[in-house]
């Protein structure tokens, strides 16, 4: 049979059976549940409490199972792995259910697809047509795979086991590198790249954020960012959104205000954004929520106080890129 595009020309055939990149063949339970996940795998705890119900009972279908084999030795954020290694590239929920007595019965063997790829890159694209790259609840799972994957951190709160600081850290990556990220879609894509930039401020998050509820999408990015402007070592800041996290600013509050009880009180009534949004552009959105919280949290790191901010606050966020006080106290190792 010959199939031929628009212009006439044939498409080819491409002998894939022959290549040697696809194998199947039958595997014993016991040795695919040794098998790893994929080195950039979601959030499985998180995947299987949302398919629990549907792999109660075992069906022929859970038991097809793909693999990916590297066929050279590559190594991945300091860790080698020699030609050979194999991974779970998929099933891994399923794998979680049965180890855990989730399912009625648990395959004796499974069919393996296998496929064969040079490089760990080569199998993360591999992974990633297995999960849909740009739906953001997918978006959020990858952050944990991330994370733990390729940066080799493991989330410790629920707000970063979830994923849900994505449209944060998106925003936060524009205010500080605009050349590089300036749309408010989320992509797949970028996110390796987005974590990297802000993974030790993200860490130190995890280690502040314990109330979550507390933590909407503007404050999570104004976190980041002045984590980064002041060092994850900041006493003072880290107070600051120590205090945030408690939403600990009654005691504090007199004729002039310090920054952390204005931002609380504007967090605690909505007087100035009465409805946060995670847009962008609008006027109760991350270009205005991000900006006034910043403006607070910088008064407070320089032990300054007020009534009112003018509005000069808008241009605080925009200017973060150019204020580089972590930067310099690490080189000039101040602490």
């Amino acid at each position: 049979m010959t199939v031929k595009r628009s212009d006439g020309t044939t498409v080819p055939f491409l002998p894939i059976k022959e290549s040697g990149d696809i194998n199947a063949y039958w595997m014993p339970y016991d040795e695919y549940a040794n098998l790893p996940e994929v080195f950039c795998q979601r959030n499985t705890e998180g995947r299987l409490s949302k398919a629990i119900k549907h792999l109660a009972k075992l069906l022929p279908e859970h038991c097809v199972v793909f693999v990916a084999k590297l066929t050279e030795k590559d190594e991945l954020f300091g860790k080698k792995y020699p030609a050979g290694y194999l991974w779970r590239i998929d099933s891994n929920t399923r794998a979680l259910n049965w180890e855990r007595g989730g399912s009625d019965c648990i395959p004796k063997d499974l069919l393996v697809i296998e496929y064969s790829f040079p490089s760990c890159e080569r199998i993360r694209e591999s992974y990633n047509t297995f999960d849909s790259p740009d739906s953001v609840e997918r978006n959020q799972e990858k952050l944990y795979g991330i994370l733990q994957g390729m940066y080799r951190y493991t989330p410790q709160n629920d707000k970063m086991i979830k994923g849900q600081i994505l449209c944060a850290l998106n925003k936060a990556c524009h205010f500080y590198f605009p050349d590089t990220w300036n749309q408010q879609n989320i992509r797949t894509s970028e996110l390796p790249g987005q974590v990297g930039a802000f993974l030790e401020e993200i860490k130190k998050f995890d280690e502040i954020c314990t109330k979550t509820s507390h933590w909407d999408q503007a404050l999570v990015c104004a976190a980041l960012m002045a984590l980064k402007k002041y060092g994850t070592d900041n006493d003072t800041l880290n107070e600051a959104l120590g205090f945030i996290n408690d939403r600990a600013a009654g005691s504090r509050r007199g004729k002039d205000w310090d920054g952390v009880t204005h931002i609380i009180h504007e967090w605690e009534t909505g007087k100035r954004f009465p409805d946060k949004q995670t847009n962008w552009h609008r006027s109760n959105g991350l270009d205005y929520t991000v900006p006034f919280a910043l403006y607070w949290i910088d008064k407070y790191v320089k032990g300054e106080t007020g009534i009112t901010c003018g509005n000069n606050y808008k241009t605080t966020a925009v200017k973060y890129k150019d204020q580089t006080v972590s930067s310099l106290n690490r080189l000039l190792g101040i602490s």
